[in-house]
């Protein structure tokens, strides 16, 4: 069987603790624009799961859309993308109260208004949507039959469950886990799973792959193994630095950096409505090693549903 390589971008603004930073132009618009670009050059397909939400308070949504806007109409020049709804479900403007951030909060109905919404967004812009992924990965009971009876036919979520992981760094395993039909009729493609020793004192844990967190000298053995990998990023990575986890090098320096200076000053500046571009982040650069290898290895790489 050909490995079968799918590349994943969660397109969306920072809002998680030490590392927030909702800096929309930034991260939304530009740096999906770049990765973009750099998928181009070397030939490879990118699927692009845009959050609908600014996913904090301090950003207005109309200056939001504005920007998801400009990026889904900057983005259909590029023929190697294809653009899918990410529900993070704060602030959005259905028919009832949208306080909580995580898809999975919500019943099935309200799933379905959500849903409804972005494939009518999307189909305002020009953009023909069936495939899904909700903020932070998490599900509830009702989430493939909502899909389903939305009209969408493909999902791609993480499991963070230990009988399924992928890739385990701590005995150097490795266990296919290919896309798979659910009960209800929607074809799950799972993003590639790694069980790691976290940078947190003590734990054990679940995360996925991903530049965001592993290098990929530390990665490429168990990937030429594997033939199906789906690999994610998220287009805040590119231009704004941010607390460095698991193995990557000069995570120390980069770590002292970012809560010493770096966030503070980024900080004041957003208070001015200032936002700030870092063209050098770890992230990014790891990024481009990560994409190189797979344009140097000749890898396949496919839309989801693909």
């Amino acid at each position: 069987m050909s490995k079968k390589v799918y590349l994943t971008f969660d397109i969306e603004t920072i809002v998680s603790k030490l590392s927030y930073n909702p800096t929309y132009h930034a991260s939304v618009f530009l740096g999906g624009m770049i990765i973009a670009n750099e998928l181009k050059k070397r030939n490879l397909k990118g699927t692009f799961y845009i959050s609908l939400s600014p996913k904090c308070k301090e950003i207005s949504f109309p200056e939001y859309i504005d920007s998801v806007k400009l990026l889904v109409h900057s983005l259909k020049s590029f023929d190697n993308i294809r653009i899918e709804p990410h529900i993070h479900a704060y602030k959005l403007p259905v028919s009832f109260e949208t306080l909580k951030d995580e898809f999975s909060k919500y019943n099935k109905n309200q799933q379905k208004e959500l849903l409804a919404w972005s494939k009518n967004f999307f189909e305002e812009e020009g953009i023909s949507v069936n495939n899904f992924r909700p903020g932070g990965y998490n599900v509830n009971d009702s989430y493939y039959e909502a899909l389903s009876e939305s009209g969408f036919k493909t999902s791609s979520i993480l499991h963070k469950d230990n009988d399924v992981v992928n890739i385990d760094l701590l005995t150097g395993s490795t266990q296919e886990y290919p896309p798979y039909q659910t009960e209800q009729g929607i074809t799950e493609y799972p993003v590639t799973s790694v069980k790691v020793k976290s940078v947190k004192p003590g734990v054990t844990e679940i995360i996925n792959l991903s530049p965001d967190f592993l290098t990929i000298e530390s990665t490429k053995e168990y990937i030429e193994k594997l033939t199906y990998i789906n690999i994610n990023f998220h287009s805040f990575s590119m231009f704004n630095n941010r607390l460095a986890r698991e193995n990557h090098k000069n995570q120390l320096g980069n770590n002292i950096k970012f809560l010493f200076f770096e966030k503070w000053i980024n900080k004041i500046l957003r208070s001015t409505e200032v936002e700030t571009i870092n063209h050098n982040t770890l992230f990014a650069k790891e990024f481009i090693k990560w994409v190189d290898f797979i344009a140097e290895k000749d890898y396949n790489t496919y839309f989801i549903g693909e």
